[in-house]
């Protein structure tokens, strides 16, 4: 049934026949009743943000695996430095023969699965003046937030340095076998300095007995340390053993600081124009008045069958051949005072044979060869065995003794007076009797390049 004409139809309806009048009064509210109308409008609001919503959600679960990667790979990136700087210890400096394939097995091996490490070496900034800077990138997928973001790049940085951290009395050379050994009833003290020996081997420092014993800083050596031949636990030193910090065993060879110093061209420094010694022979005493001079081949020896007291003034003598001193000699510098600085320098192109005699020696505190008291010219000469240098009981020697390519027997004392210094740069050694070695009077008689161990710490 129609609606009479004129009559408006229900609310919200519009009449069938109304005039243009009508439409207009009727149009505003129904525009005005659809703009404010809020049925449905949450679920269009829940519809038009749920897509950021979800990536939102998924960043943050993003976020916190690449954290994780990148806590992994910064410990990753500290080991590569380390290792790195251990290679620079051992004087590998090579960036990619050396440095980066021990940067990336290092990395590797704490979970690192990026590119190649980078290295700068050397490296400076703000705060380390020279260290090695190891950088790692590894690059991620997104997954979930992909709709914000292309591939990420994960960096992480380390730089590592070298901390010098002793100096060692003993540096042995020798890349295998025995480096330093202690006889049966040996003590040596030397707690403000340490031991280095190069070999590899399972007993490159060896106590021959429970009798013997040893007191240093510490042991540093590229093989290990038995005791009777038994290999000794690190982490638990037997009582033989009295050391300052623990021993290092499998570290990189410690380098001799004199290989480029002492060289033949400077140990013969002035020699050309020494004359030959002119000794002052008095019965059973040789005097040489002058210092400053060469003797000439076989060398400066006192015959076994002989008693002979051999005097030196202060100076550096040549000695082309051996010295040789036996029980019944005896070997000193009278005029020489370890407290003023005047001494003797005794160069050998041959080996050294102190048994068992009274001597004593300092070195001088100035001149080219200050700190220098025994040192054997090695250009030439290959490695050897059988120098001693033994003294008997009050016997003293201050200043280094290097003697790179032999082995020796050993034992002495640094004098009592005047800086303490005793330095043994030694192929092989054997420590025969008790002996004390000390490095805290170096600097004070002109010795200041020691060996040096070396500790690769993190700068950043």
């Amino acid at each position: 049934m129609t609606s009479p004409p004129g009559r408006r139809g229900q609310r919200g309806e519009f009449p069938l026949h109304c005039s243009i009048y009508d439409f207009v009064k009727y149009l505003p509210p129904q525009i005005s009743r659809f703009l404010y109308d809020t049925h449905g409008a949450s679920a269009t609001t829940v519809a038009v943000i749920l897509p950021a919503l979800v990536g939102f959600a998924a960043l943050g679960v993003e976020t916190g695996m690449w954290y994780t990667i990148k806590v992994q790979n910064q410990s990753a990136a500290d080991a590569g430095a380390i290792s790195a700087v251990y290679q620079i210890i051992a004087g590998k400096t090579d960036v990619i023969g050396d440095l980066i394939p021990s940067a990336s097995e290092a990395a590797a091996q704490n979970g690192y699965t990026g590119t190649i490490p980078a290295i700068v070496y050397p490296y400076a900034d703000d705060i380390v003046s020279n260290g090695i800077a190891v950088t790692l990138h590894q690059t991620q997928r997104t997954l979930f937030s992909a709709l914000f973001l292309s591939d990420i790049t994960i960096t992480s940085k380390a730089v590592g340095t070298i901390k010098p951290a002793d100096n060692p009395c003993i540096l042995a050379l020798g890349a295998t076998s025995t480096d330093v050994e202690i006889s049966a009833a040996t003590r040596i003290a030397m707690s403000n300095c340490a031991i280095a020996a190069n070999s590899i081997g399972r007993n490159a420092v060896a106590l021959n007995s429970t009798t013997s014993s040893l007191a240093a800083s510490t042991i540093v050596t590229a093989g290990e340390l038995t005791l009777e031949g038994t290999p000794v636990n690190p982490a638990a030193l037997p009582d033989q053993f009295s050391l300052v910090s623990p021993p290092r065993i499998g570290a990189p060879i410690v380098t001799d600081p004199y290989a480029n110093t002492l060289t033949h061209a400077f140990l013969t420094t002035g020699m050309s124009t020494a004359n030959n010694c002119t000794p002052t022979i008095n019965g059973t005493s040789t005097a040489y008045r002058i210092g400053n001079c060469v003797i000439p081949s076989p060398g400066l020896q006192i015959p076994a069958d002989q008693t002979q007291t051999i005097d030196l003034a202060p100076g550096t003598y040549w000695v082309n051949g051996d010295l040789t001193i036996p029980p019944t000699g005896t070997l000193r510098c009278s005029t020489c005072d370890n407290v003023k600085g005047t001494g003797v320098t005794i160069i050998l192109t041959g080996r050294v044979a102190i048994s068992g005699a009274p001597f004593t020696l300092n070195a001088p505190s100035s001149g080219p060869f200050a700190g220098l008291v025994m040192v054997q010219d090695v250009e030439g000469i290959p490695p050897s065995r059988g120098s001693q240098i033994s003294g008997a009981p009050g016997a003293t020697v201050n200043g280094l003794i290097y003697f790179p390519k032999s082995s020796m027997t050993f034992h002495g004392n640094p004098g009592a007076i005047g800086p303490k210094c005793l330095i043994l740069v030694i192929g092989w050694l054997n420590v025969d009797a008790d002996s004390i070695l000390d490095s805290s009077g170096c600097a004070d008689i002109g010795l200041t390049n020691l060996p040096t161990l070396h500790h690769p710490t993190l700068a950043e």
